[in-house]
């Protein structure tokens, strides 16, 4: 369960940080000067914080996951995230998804899963 809650304030957290990151804008250049320019953009922006923060509190929910089961259980539990991340994406930031993207999600979620099963002896 709490490995539940904490994918939903991932994939909340993820949407927020790149939310965030389009209301900076694109690093012009690899200069220091720009790319500290972005820094700080990044580290006042509402939607970067709340980003970083709902990230932070997922971490935390994994911490506790891992203090109670094994690795190789819990990490292939979180690839669940990636198919939570494309709804909050498509709810939150209205991002059109193609079956292409959606089948390869799957995949991606199965195939972690099949890991983490192969696993268990």
């Amino acid at each position: 369960m709490i490995l539940l809650v904490g994918l939903g304030l991932e994939s909340v957290g993820n949407v927020m940080l790149s939310k965030g990151m389009k209301e900076v804008g694109e690093v012009k250049s690899f200069s220091i000067p720009d790319l500290f320019g972005v820094f700080l953009k990044g580290i006042t922006n509402l939607s970067v914080i709340t980003g970083v923060t709902l990230d932070a509190l997922f971490f935390a929910c994994l911490l506790i996951a891992l203090s109670w089961t094994e690795v190789s259980i819990v990490l292939p539990l979180t690839s669940v995230g990636y198919i939570t991340t494309a709804i909050t994406a498509k709810i939150i930031l209205g991002e059109e998804i193609s079956l292409l993207r959606w089948a390869g999600t799957l995949v991606i979620v199965v195939g972690c899963v099949m890991v983490g099963k192969s696993a268990v002896q």
